[in-house]
């Protein structure tokens, strides 16, 4: 009879069994709805890159398609070697020679008239207001500008 009063440690470890259990099933329990709720994010990650990624293979062959009938359409083509020849060697002959020393540099500032400064303005103004222009279409606000 003594020996039913007095708990040991060992039996009350024992006795304590559903308890724990219960305790482990829900830490168990947590870890799966936490485990769960990460999957399901991951997996709707990657829907959303999926989708994505359909989208640029579908928009990038509309605009293959339409490049190829306005490359059609209008007759486009490279230029040949001697377009690009001629092209290159009237670089080289009206731009280039003011480059190659720093006399060449000077007498061709030296040669430019009212008339080539005036033009190079309005070109600059042009270029400038075309600029801001996309700038503020790309911003979408005029504040600032």
């Amino acid at each position: 009879m003594l020996r039913q009063s007095v708990s040991s440690p060992v039996r009350s470890l024992f006795s304590a069994g559903p308890v724990s259990r219960g305790l482990f099933r829900s830490q168990q329990m947590r870890q799966n709805s936490t485990l769960n709720g990460l999957v399901a994010r991951a997996n709707a990650a990657v829907a959303n890159v999926k989708k994505l990624a359909d989208s640029g293979i579908y928009w990038s062959k509309v605009v293959a398609e339409v490049s190829k009938q306005v490359y059609l359409k209008e007759s486009f083509a490279p230029p040949t070697l001697a377009q690009f020849r001629s092209t290159f060697n009237g670089f080289h002959g009206t731009v280039l020679p003011y480059f190659a020393t720093p006399e060449a540099f000077i007498s061709g500032v030296k040669s430019v008239t009212g008339a080539t400064v005036f033009k190079f303005v309005g070109y600059s103004i042009q270029l400038f207001g075309a600029f801001s222009l996309g700038e503020i279409i790309g911003r979408r606000k005029i504040v600032g500008y």
